[in-house]
């Protein structure tokens, strides 16, 4: 919708998904509840879905659709399999 403000912005967003990648996986490995594993794990995902989505490449693109499809599926039956553990 706006090429040249994202073309302008993309290694801001680049830089900003990486920190954050980064980041979020220190994070996710001191955690020892089941449930925050999987909900910063999910961060971490979404960050790799920005940075397809910037790529402005068929690929990227492609990729970060499949990326949100799967999740929604497999992150949905993580917490359902976490939430029966902890019952």
């Amino acid at each position: 919708m706006f090429s040249e403000v994202t073309l302008y912005f993309t290694p801001f967003v680049y830089a900003l998904s990486v920190i954050a990648i980064i980041y979020t996986s220190l994070i996710t490995i001191r955690q020892i509840d089941l449930k925050k594993i999987i909900a910063y794990s999910s961060i971490v995902h979404m960050n790799f879905v920005t940075i397809g989505m910037f790529s402005l490449n068929i690929q990227g693109i492609e990729g970060s659709i499949l990326l949100m499809l799967s999740h929604g599926l497999i992150f949905s039956a993580l917490f359902l399999c976490v939430g029966a553990l902890c019952d």
